[in-house]
């Protein structure tokens, strides 16, 4: 089921506060329209994605996926691993390339063998049984020449028993070289298995100098599930030792449990789904200029079970601190 959730939200700090001034905007407020996107095309046919995320670098607007399938020209089914003709995890593609349309996508690789793998293995990472996958946006950093993002490491072997799967999130640093992307691993792991994954749901960067990093929680039975959030000095997001924690009421240097009943969500949210509770999914936080307030959209982290899918629309009560 996807659920997709606009929130006009006050988040714990002071820097995401909806504005309490006048905005300039049309009369009547744009409203939400959920539909299906244009198909995407590129200079590589026959990409088959899962996942992923964006966000601008050099002015450029770049997306990287989780896994990407490239085939013979036949869509993959369920007839196995007949038509692939290679499997990559977390290609990059530039979108709007040589296009006015966003849908028009340049990937790099080749004809032969499809989309590069673009975030390289820690030398104890057995790149046959790991896989990094990304599923969040890119931040923008380094006065806009660098983007950084937080996907998680996954064990391929336990990927189909939920989040159970998942080892660490890491820090990875995106570049232009020429026109291609470079990417580099500064830190193997930050948050780890057990301890909310600060920055593998989302980022902001803030305007007080910080990087504001999310956490989703799910799989509780106890309404704990949600959102948590850490923030960085920009300048050392792949310092560990760097970070604060939200608590529910201040910022300390201690990492929340990821199963605190809620104590320092940010935002609680949970479907029930067979008998499991679940917290939101892959998502995105933005700033909307119109509404003068920072906006999440998510999925939920329940199993799709429907083509057709079920939305929901959730307002949230602003809090004021």
């Amino acid at each position: 089921m996807a659920t997709i959730v606009l929130s006009l939200i006050l988040l714990a700090s002071q820097a995401f506060s909806c504005a309490r001034r006048s905005i300039a905007r049309a009369a009547v407020p744009p409203t939400a329209s959920i539909g299906p996107p244009d198909r995407t095309t590129s200079n590589i046919n026959n990409i088959y994605r899962d996942g992923g995320g964006g966000g601008r670098i050099n002015g450029k607007d770049f997306l990287i996926f989780s896994d990407s399938i490239y085939t013979d020209g036949a869509v993959p089914d369920s007839d196995g691993t007949a038509h692939w003709r290679n499997f990559t995890s977390n290609p990059i593609a530039l979108s709007g390339c040589n296009s006015d349309s966003v849908t028009r996508l340049c990937d790099f690789g080749t004809a032969e063998k499809g989309p590069f793998e673009q975030i390289p293995f820690f030398p104890d990472e057995d790149s046959q049984k790991t896989a990094t996958w990304p599923n969040q946006g890119i931040a923008t950093l380094c006065d806009g020449t660098c983007g950084v993002s937080f996907p998680v490491v996954v064990n391929r072997t336990e990927s189909a028993a939920g989040r159970n799967g998942d080892l660490y999130d890491t820090g990875i640093k995106i570049t232009l070289s020429g026109d291609r992307p470079a990417v580099e691993r500064l830190t193997r792991s930050l948050f780890v298995k057990g301890e909310p994954l600060f920055g593998s749901f989302g980022t902001l960067v803030g305007v007080d100098g910080y990087l504001h990093m999310f956490a989703s929680i799910t799989h509780l039975d106890n309404g704990a599930n949600g959102l948590k959030m850490a923030r960085v000095p920009q300048g050392s997001w792949s310092v560990r030792g760097a970070y604060q924690f939200w608590t529910g009421t201040e910022w300390t240097n201690s990492v929340p449990a990821y199963n605190d009943s809620g104590k320092a969500n940010i935002f609680n949210w949970s479907e029930r789904w067979n008998g499991v509770e679940y917290g939101p999914g892959a998502g995105d936080l933005f700033f909307s200029p119109d509404y003068g307030c920072h906006i999440l959209l998510f999925m939920s982290d329940t199993p799709a079970t429907d083509a057709n899918g079920e939305s929901r629309l959730a307002k949230l009560s602003k809090r004021r601190d």
